[in-house]
């Protein structure tokens, strides 16, 4: 399904996943470990360590927290993950934060990411700061990386700040500078300097940073709440 390698424990994930089917609607977070299908429309925070799938009639309204996301439906709200496949019919506006990114829908946000694929169907407005970008599709946003490759199908429109760029054909405008002197300039780009720099495949995100804490969320969630429970209301659309 897209850029990355199938998991054998595909027939595990489908007698595990909690379904949100079409039509139905939840006012309320979902914290789990196991894998969540979204085909109907959340209103929260998704956080699991498993797997996230919103399929095409899905929507979420909140925050997402995952190993993985796949979402060829609508995501409004910041996405933290390992790996994230946003497929041809996806509508997303996020800001994102992940190890591997494969785009080939709609996106408006930020992107910060290790490497970046974006297929000739891609069309983003973001500001994009990755080690390795491959750009196939249009993208409106400054973008900040070690690596750019611009495909024959490529559209950039904005400024670009990149120690290597390779352009196969594809259309640029706005300035161009060197990767190394923008990090000189910007003290907050530090921060990922020694990944950006790395020769080796150095991880943005180490498990620690998109793990799910799963006893800690519901008690930070009992906390603020009025109930013992998460608060999750649940309605069927009628047709």
């Amino acid at each position: 399904m897209g850029l990355f390698r199938k998991n054998s424990a595909k027939k595990e994930y489908f007698s595990t996943a909690t379904i949100i089917t079409r039509g139905t609607y939840s006012r309320g977070g979902f914290i789990g470990d196991d894998s969540i299908h979204i085909d109907g429309t959340i209103y929260g925070d998704v956080k699991v360590n498993n797997v996230v799938i919103i399929g095409q009639s899905g929507r979420v309204t909140g925050n997402i927290q995952a190993k993985q996301v796949i979402s060829s439906g609508m995501c409004q709200g910041n996405i933290l993950c390992d790996s994230l496949e946003l497929l041809e019919t996806s509508q997303t506006k996020s800001k994102i934060k992940a190890n591997k990114i494969l785009l080939k829908g709609r996106l408006k946000g930020n992107i910060t990411c290790g490497g970046l694929f974006l297929h000739d169907h891609a069309y983003t407005e973001a500001d994009i700061q990755a080690k390795n970008v491959v750009a196939g599709g249009k993208v409106l946003g400054n973008i900040i990386c070690k690596q750019l490759k611009i495909l024959n199908t490529g559209m950039l429109k904005g400024n670009i700040f990149a120690d290597r760029i390779l352009n196969e054909g594809g259309h640029v405008e706005g300035f161009i500078g060197k990767y190394a002197d923008l990090v000189k300039e910007n003290p907050q780009l530090k921060h990922y300097e020694h990944i950006f720099n790395s020769k080796d495949d150095k991880l943005l995100l180490e498990y620690a940073d998109y793990y799910v804490d799963v006893k800690n969320e519901i008690q930070k969630s009992n906390e603020t709440s009025e109930d013992e429970c998460i608060d999750a209301d649940f309605y069927i659309e009628e047709h």
